[in-house]
């Protein structure tokens, strides 16, 4: 309805040969000048595009051409270089990875968000654009920490494409596709990427299989407003491991290992204990200058997904008797854990249990956008507006396997049993959300440029429901926010400039009222400020900045409940709040047109009301990449290299947020993690060579000094790295 109302006032827009036609500012400009690895805009953080230089936020972009070089199988391989991101905790799914030390799970693609049991393609993303911090612009409910949005691939007006396969060790077995086609110059242009995944993965029996195609077209009604449509689609199936039990000698930072007797590629899963998910997504832009100074875009975003997902874990240790068999023990005292170094458990035996889900997803959006930009002799201004309406709903059942009371020795020739499914439902509920959305965001720009101010205010308003299948019960919560954001950028000389921003952003918490949470919002705020330098015509990017994040009206257990005795009726939860705060610095450099690379560096503490650390948060992180590129001419041209390594800082492991209950006499004091999981840093390195202008092969070895790490950790489970993994992929263009 609205495009049909848009389109009249669009058709009364005739072009002349004299007439400019300006960029659309919701689409950035890529120079490929400055660098393979280099970007000057962005969209996310505003929806429109905006100069990194200028943001009062740290924007962060990874270009298509760096994703290529490291052999980007999943996101998280790309966006590791980026400052204040590191892998969370199931590093084989949900796309899971920590911003600012706030996990993300699922994937926000061109602005919408939506969980995934399973990774992203890489195959449908463009570039990825991460905006940190709380932004109530582009995500008023998202995570506090920021937005990592893939930016998706666009028909172009250009013939071109590429075929490629991928073999390797682990991980690999790939094919993909990219075709553009213009079938009428400047008005229509058509294009398909898809890829096919059947790999198989490091641990025994593990796999993962993907099919995703996105086929897309753009149609352009005038030189100034064009259409463009995308229909996605995938299918994917995986057996991943859940984790493996640590050693029971495991407390602090002594004996982090895999249980002793274990290969290094156990799983304890069966064949039928994987993963499915599938889902079609489309989306629709369509975006048109209305006049010299105004423009418009106008976004939709539909997606089903249909998921059958499975958990399978271990119980605690039992020795070989059948007693417990736990050799690490809690202090109530102090919350401390410990092992005497002389009681032993050689032969630990565990009970197997879980569950499996059903959910059904459906997330709608729609989103209109309206700019207008003025310009003077030493000013200039960009007004924009605009207004979105979310929609999601999930169905959701949930069975657990059937009890198993066989004590399993893993290390004995352990064989994966079958497992059933009880005949009864654990959960049945259904519930529907929807989020309104108006705001509008000004920059201004003066002293030709020396100085830019902008703000924001976003007036939200969210609704959810809840209906228990099972017991008929209803809940719903509802809320209202007003978010103001603002800050200026101060340009010391145009290729330096200092710059604050403040920020905010408000989720709508979940009820429990029957255990005394009731409906709320949870806010959460940001001041951030640093210094930008933009040298040599933009081939060297560099940022230092230093952010504090605060999000509040969190609920906790009461520590009152346990005391001895306990008070009855328990105590309602209280009040908390969580602290993000400490330093990033970037940099991308490209000094020649045959080399560049990018680096990074996070120093932060993300920590509770009691000062207490996440599970499997890196509080320091490290990276850098650098890539050769061998000159056109000589007896190694056609030659590219390149080498990288990422540090990942120890992580607490399963903190839980719970108390201990002690003697009487005595306070609950907080639980402390039972085991840190160490720090560990990785290598990898690249290899590319261009035969001709139609061939090219590119190896990449992941781990490349084959380093035995624990990339994440879920209660007493830890996950094992890969080793050294090579891949040579195989690439024809057209």
């Amino acid at each position: 309805m609205i495009l049909a109302l848009c389109l009249p006032a669009f058709g009364q827009q005739p072009q002349t040969e004299e007439e400019v036609v300006r960029l659309s500012p919701f689409a950035v400009t890529e120079n490929a000048n400055i660098g393979r690895y280099q970007a000057a805009e962005a969209t996310s953080g505003t929806r429109v595009r905006m100069d990194l230089m200028d943001s009062t936020q740290s924007i962060s972009v990874v270009t298509n051409e760096f994703m290529q070089d490291i052999g980007t199988d999943r996101l998280l391989d790309a966006v590791k270089y980026v400052a204040g991101i590191g892998a969370s905790t199931q590093p084989n799914a949900l796309d899971a990875m920590n911003v600012r030390g706030f996990t993300n799970y699922g994937a926000t693609i061109d602005g919408f968000s939506q969980f995934n049991w399973v990774n992203q393609d890489p195959i449908v993303v463009e570039r990825i654009e991460i905006v940190k911090g709380p932004n109530a612009i582009i995500a008023p409910q998202g995570l506090p920490g920021g937005v990592v949005n893939n930016v998706t691939k666009r028909p172009l007006f250009t013939n071109k494409g590429y075929v490629s396969y991928q073999i390797g060790r682990w991980d690999a077995n790939r094919a993909a596709f990219d075709g553009n086609y213009v079938v009428r110059p400047d008005k229509l242009a058509v294009r398909v990427v898809g890829a096919v995944t059947d790999a198989d993965d490091y641990g025994q029996d593990e796999f993962h299989q993907n099919i995703t195609m996105m086929p897309m077209l753009t149609y352009r009604l005038s030189p100034t407003t064009e259409f463009t449509i995308q229909l996605q689609a995938y299918n994917a199936s995986v057996l991943a491991n859940n984790g493996n039990p640590i050693s029971v000698y495991a407390v602090g930072r002594s004996n982090v290992r895999l249980q002793e007797g274990l290969p290094r590629n156990f799983q304890m899963l069966g064949r039928n204990i994987t993963r499915h998910q599938n889902g079609q997504n489309t989306r629709f832009f369509f975006t048109s200058q209305i006049t010299d100074k105004l423009s418009t875009r106008l976004v939709g975003n539909w997606v089903e997904q249909s998921v059958r997902t499975n958990f399978l874990g271990v119980s605690r240790a039992f020795d070989a008797s059948g007693a417990p068999g736990e050799v690490v023990l809690l202090d109530p005292i102090t919350g401390e854990w410990s092992w005497d170094g002389v009681t032993l458990n050689n032969s630990p035996r565990y009970n197997l249990g879980g569950a499996n889900e059903w959910p059904k997803l459906n997330y709608g959006n729609l989103q209109n956008d309206f700019v207008y930009e003025h310009s003077a002799s030493t000013w200039k201004s960009q007004s924009v507006g605009g207004y979105a309406v979310n929609y999601n709903s999930q169905h959701q059942r949930i069975k657990n396997y059937t009890a198993d009371p066989t004590l399993y020795d893993f290390s004995n020739n352990f064989t994966p049993p079958p497992y059933t499914l009880e005949p009864n439902w654990r959960d049945n509920w259904s519930s529907r959300g929807r989020s309104t959305q108006v705001y509008i965001y000004e920059v201004l720009s003066l002293f030709e440029d020396r100085l830019v101010l902008s703000g924001s205010l976003s007036q939200n308003r969210y609704y959810s429901s809840n209906h228990d299948n099972l017991t008929n019960l209803r809940s719903q919560n509802k809320g209202e926010a007003t978010l103001p954001s603002g800050g200026l950028v101060y340009k010391i000389t145009p290729e330096v400039s200092a710059y604050y921003g403040f920020s905010k952003q408000e989720l709508l918490g979940g009820s429990d009222e029957a255990n005394g949470i009731p409906p709320h919002t949870v806010p959460s705020r940001q001041h951030e400020g640093g210094v930008r330098i933009r040298l040599f015509d933009g081939k060297l990017y560099a940022t230092l900045a230093y952010f504090d994040i605060m999000q509040s009206n969190l609920y906790q257990q009461n520590f009152a409940n346990y005391v001895t005795p306990r008070p009855v009726p328990p105590l309602p939860p209280v009040l908390t709040q969580r602290t993000s705060k400490g330093f990033e610095f970037e940099l991308s450099w490209s000094p020649t047109k045959n080399f560049s690379m990018v680096g990074s560096y996070t120093d932060y503490k993300n920590r509770d009301q009691d000062n207490m650390r996440y599970t499997n948060v890196p509080e320091k992180m490290a990276s850098i990449w650098g890539q050769y590129t061998f000159s056109d001419t000589g007896a190694l041209r056609g030659l590219a290299i390149g080498i990288g390594a990422s540090y990942t800082g120890e992580r607490p492991s399963d903190t839980i947020g719970q108390y201990t209950e002690p003697p009487a006499g005595y306070t609950p004091v907080r639980i402390q993690p039972s085991f840190w999981i160490p720090s560990y840093t990785v290598v990898e390195a690249s290899a590319s060579y261009r035969f001709n202008k139609y061939w090219r092969a590119n190896l990449v070895i992941k781990n490349l000094l084959d380093k035995d790490y624990i990339p994440g950790s879920f209660n007493r489970n830890i996950y094992v790295s890969t080793p050294i993994n090579p891949k040579l992929t195989l690439r024809y263009e057209f």
